[in-house]
């Protein structure tokens, strides 16, 4: 007797309909599920804790942020103050007008930032979609069926959790796609501990900053370990800035205050009901497809 019942008109039927359904639940719901808690562990806005809660689906992004011991950060919002130096300013407009003489289009291709989560989207229903449509083609008996519903299944698989994951990183890390510096990744990993620190502050207001990322792998998706630590000049007098610039303070100077620490955790999980898709290969199992011999199928008929 046969582990696998034999191919059936109804199976085919159930098999597609099945994969429709499947697809069609994972297109209503979230699809990527990003969870952030973050402490100011140094400095003048500790302790406050950060919670937030991204859900991502076909259309949305969906953020809920909750923050614990809020008093301390907002009395180190309020009373932070930065002022940019003369000879900065002076320095930026040089650096502006030189800026100028370049060509316009190249300035205009620098400032256009490139929508990854958009793409990410794209790839994922384009995958629902490609899977569908190849199990009809199965049915329709074209040749390499079996490589290509193999291949349709996997990509499916990878946009859910390869390219949606990486697609969500490279858009909160604003990240367009040159390598005009040559770097090797340090750039992108400091802008993602970057975004994740919750004052959004001037640029060039801390001294001796200092940002890591550890990546780790979870069951369901991967986390970020970041942490992110300098001294906001913003905390200081002006007249102090080019000496904290040049050489941190001490630990009995009045300036060893400004230092702020904070750190965070980044999880980032697939939704619960991606899990169905697995769903797809036990049909194939217990739904057999119509064997490619038309022979041998019409003899197992006959008896």
């Amino acid at each position: 007797m046969a582990l696998r019942p034999p191919h059936s008109r109804v199976g085919d039927g159930v098999r597609i309909l099945g994969t429709v359904l499947i697809a069609l639940h994972l297109f209503l719901s979230a699809w990527l599920v990003i969870q952030f808690e973050g402490q100011y562990t140094e400095g003048q806005p500790a302790p406050t804790k950060v919670n937030a809660l991204v859900a991502i689906d076909k259309e949305q992004t969906l953020i809920d942020v909750e923050m614990e011991n809020a008093t301390s950060f907002l009395l180190y919002m309020l009373f932070r103050d930065y002022d940019e130096p003369v000879n900065a300013s002076q320095q930026n407009t040089t650096q502006d007008n030189s800026d100028d003489e370049k060509p316009s289009s190249e300035s205009e291709d620098e400032g256009e930032a490139i929508e990854w989560l958009k793409y990410g989207r794209n790839a994922t229903l384009f995958s629902l979609v490609f899977l569908c449509v190849t199990e009809c083609l199965v049915v329709a008996g074209i040749r390499f069926k079996g490589t290509l519903r193999a291949f349709a299944l996997t990509f499916a698989l990878a946009c859910f959790l390869v390219i949606m994951p990486a697609s969500y990183i490279l858009d909160l890390t604003g990240y367009n796609g040159g390598d005009d510096d040559g770097g090797d990744g340090e750039e992108d990993d400091s802008s993602l501990a970057d975004e994740t620190f919750v004052a959004q502050t001037e640029q060039g207001s801390f001294a001796h900053r200092q940002s890591s990322v550890q990546p780790s792998l979870l069951p369901t998706g991967i986390r970020f370990d970041l942490s992110f630590s300098g001294y906001d000049l913003g905390l200081v007098e002006p007249e102090n800035y080019s000496s904290i610039r040049n050489e941190p303070p001490q630990a009995n100077d009045s300036d060893a205050a400004s230092f702020v620490e904070f750190q965070s955790a980044l999880d980032l999980t697939y939704g619960k009901n991606i899990p169905y898709l697995l769903f797809i290969p036990l049909m194939w199992i217990f739904l057999p497809q119509k064997p490619s011999n038309s022979k041998a199928y019409s003899g197992q008929e006959e008896e």
